[in-house]
């Protein structure tokens, strides 16, 4: 107890030293938060927000994942092209300079990176974790307030754009994809449908929808024959009783010298070629072939008809319309074979018709179902042009900050207080420990092995008194001035006096 009220003595004879060391600490500690240079962090906040039209009236086709885009953005606002660009205007980092004078560009881009900090909260990939809205922080620390907010601004307005840029864009390369691939469709259903026009128009006597048809006729045909077998079989017949009953009279039929070959040639070949040019094509080889026996019959000449008698008549008449009968038959076989021929192409023809007309269709639905797509990037497209669909839109535009972020002028400030106590406190018992006098009893036994009997109080002289007084005083007025000195530093490098009282 008396070794604690020792030392309590001791302390307060010397606490000036104390006060003083305490009070210097705490002015160099201001002055060593004002001599750091501050640094100023500007902070904006930005939003995701949704569509401002509902889905069910209209629909955006800009379908990018929230989180992807805005990392996209962050990479492309981040760039060392967009840094450099935005420190080049806003003349930032003017000391950075190579030894040639240039700009140091490497070093604007790292010191660019350091200074921004862009954050993307709220976004989630967990299911089970409700939907939460997404923001995006936009920081930039600088030496001055109002640099620090004209850089996060700046950063803000290239973000802007930027989301901007890529809705529009994927909208409009939506659009020109869909029109051109209608307008592709198009062309391509235009080509389908003149191929299958071309082919019914080069096969439209075999066509499927004529199948019924083709077997009726065939069917009709196949009964002419007989009929027309027949009628020819009864002119035949009268033919040959007219000569042989007027060979009975007893006159020789010299039929030569009746119908001469060369006539009777032209007009078997005539009537053939009036029977066929009714079922066969212009274009048809039997055709082309009659017509050159005809002219070669005709370039070599022909003769006259001989005159003659009522029976010579009704030969040469009976002739030409057994000739005509002929004809009529084998035009009718003609018809029979082509009918034929076109009953044995129809299953080729389907199936070549539905290949084409399923191709036709398919084109179909790909051209209906590209102009439904673009009719919805049409949509999309005007949504994003009028800023309709999901964007980012600024909740706080960033200010100059009133206070730094480094440094910690509290912080030092009192790590100087303790400082300067620590040391007044090392000082006092320094020189308690220092000092070899003897002070006390205790100190007899300890130093001189000893014990006292009695103490005798030290009895102070004048010039003691006036010694002590002028130690108080010097001490006394470093205190004070070293605590003015304090209050004008607070007051000058920290806050005015009358905000901190």
């Amino acid at each position: 107890m008396q070794s604690a009220r020792f030392y309590a003595s001791l302390l307060l004879r010397r606490i000036h030293w104390v006060i003083l060391l305490t009070l210097l600490g705490t002015a160099a500690g201001l002055l060593v938060a004002r001599s750091i240079t501050p640094i100023y962090e500007a902070d904006a906040l930005l939003v995701v927000e949704g569509d401002s039209i509902p889905d069910k009236l209209a629909t955006s086709t800009v379908q990018t994942d929230t989180n992807a885009k805005l990392q996209v953005i962050r990479k492309r606002v981040l760039s060392r092209e967009s840094l450099l660009d935005i420190a080049k205007r806003m003349n930032l980092y003017p000391a950075l300079r190579l030894d040639s004078g240039a700009r140091d560009a490497d070093g604007v881009f790292a010191a660019m990176s350091n200074s921004i900090k862009i954050e993307i909260t709220g976004e989630t990939n967990n299911r089970r974790v409700p939907e939460q809205a997404t923001f995006l922080t936009v920081s930039y620390v600088a030496g001055r307030p109002a640099q620090a907010a004209q850089v996060a601004n700046e950063l803000v307005t290239r973000i802007l754009k930027e989301d901007s840029d890529i809705r529009t864009k994927s909208a409009r390369d939506t659009l020109d994809f869909f029109t051109r691939e209608a307008d592709r469709l198009s062309g391509e259903l235009s080509k389908s449908s003149a191929a299958i026009l071309k082919f019914k128009q080069e096969n439209g006597a075999a066509l499927p929808e004529r199948l019924n048809i083709l077997r009726d006729q065939a069917t009709e045909l196949q009964s002419a024959q007989g009929k027309l077998a027949a009628q020819k079989a009864v002119l035949e017949d009268q033919y040959d009783k007219l000569v042989r009953r007027h060979e009975l009279s007893g006159d020789k039929v010299d039929l030569d010298a009746i119908y001469p070959p060369q006539l009777r040639e032209m007009a078997q070949l005539s009537a053939q070629q009036s029977a066929l040019q009714a079922v066969l094509r212009e274009d048809d080889p039997k055709l082309a072939a009659l017509g050159a026996q005809i002219a070669s019959l005709r370039a070599k000449g022909l003769p006259a008809m001989p005159q003659g008698d009522a029976f010579d008549e009704r030969l040469r008449q009976l002739e030409d319309e057994i000739f005509a009968a002929d004809a009529q038959v084998q035009a009718n076989r003609a018809s029979y074979d082509r009918v034929q021929t076109d009953i044995a192409r129809v299953p080729a023809n389907a199936a070549t018709l539905d290949a084409l007309q399923l191709d036709h269709a398919n084109l179909r639905d790909q051209y209906d179902k590209a102009i439904s797509a673009r009719a919805m990037a049409t949509t999309g497209d005007t949504i994003e042009s009028l800023s309709k669909g999901e964007r980012l839109t600024v909740i706080d535009q960033a200010v100059a900050p009133n206070s730094p972020i480094k440094p910690n002028r509290k912080t030092i400030a009192l790590a100087g207080f303790g400082g300067g106590l620590m040391v007044g406190l090392l000082l006092v018992a320094a020189l308690a420990l220092l000092s070899p006098g003897i002070r006390r009893p205790e100190d007899l036994t300890t130093k001189l092995g000893i014990t006292a009997f009695a103490t005798l109080p030290y009895v102070s002289t004048a010039a003691d008194h006036a010694q002590t007084r002028r130690r108080l005083v010097i001490s006394s007025g470093a205190v004070a001035v070293a605590l003015i000195a304090v209050v004008v530093l607070v007051g000058v490098l920290y806050k005015p006096l009358d905000l901190v009282f």
